[in-house]
């Protein structure tokens, strides 16, 4: 078979090769029907279907996992926040709208350098859904950077878990360099009780970075974005 086609046979649309003698063939691209329930547990190999837009397959143990991935790196790297202590965007991906059903999980990774003034003031980094002024979802403590230095270091990783298809609870986690010498602290944070969002449309899923004082200098230089589940 060739060109676009959409694959609805077998017991509840999964589809299954025509016979052992005469395969078919698929070439261009392949659309799975979403299932109202899981597939029967395979005798043998895996059975791949599709639920609530996601790719999944069930094992012949009964597992059922998603097969997602990641949403892509950086290109280049960000332009320097600084002259600034107004909360500014570090990171964002927009979650098309109702992309996530209840146990959707996504993943935001990222490192770049920072360099302070003498006066570094405290630093807040905060997730949220829908912007820089969107919903709060988790933000750190003042967080005091080390004083004066150049091109220190930090990376972070934020997740963000949909209980259902409106709550979702998310954690952050920040090593930051605190010393010329390379020395990292490391910061937590997370919901400590699930949150209403709204994603009837799409929004921007961002971390945030509220710098402690205007000479204070961050850039982004790599980093990435996935849907885990």
């Amino acid at each position: 078979m060739s060109g676009n086609f959409v694959l609805t046979g077998g017991s509840n649309g999964v589809f299954q090769e025509e016979s052992a003698a005469n395969p078919g063939t698929l070439n261009g691209p392949l659309t799975l029907a979403n299932q109202s329930a899981a597939p029967a547990t395979p005798s043998g190999g895996v059975v791949m279907y599709s639920t609530g837009g996601v790719l999944t397959y069930i094992n012949p143990q009964g597992l059922v996992q998603t097969m997602v991935g990641s949403q892509g790196g950086l290109t280049a790297a960000g332009s320097a926040i600084t002259s600034t202590t107004s909360e500014t965007v570090l990171q964002s991906f927009t979650l098309p709208a109702n992309d996530a059903i209840a146990g959707a999980v996504y993943k935001m990774v990222g490192w770049g350098i920072f360099s302070t003034t003498g006066s570094p003031g405290n630093t807040v980094f905060t997730q949220r859904l829908g912007g820089v002024s969107g919903t709060s979802l988790a933000a750190t403590a003042n967080i005091v950077l080390g004083s004066s230095l150049t091109s220190a270091q930090l990376n972070w990783e934020a997740r963000l878990n949909f209980l259902t298809a409106t709550t979702v609870s998310a954690d952050l986690e920040l090593t930051i360099n605190s010393a010329p010498g390379g020395a990292a602290s490391e910061y937590l944070v997370a919901s400590t009780s699930a949150v209403t969002v709204s994603l009837t449309a799409a929004k921007a899923w961002v971390l945030d970075i509220t710098p402690g004082a205007s000479g204070n200098s961050i850039t982004q230089l790599g980093g990435w974005t996935e849907r885990v589940a």
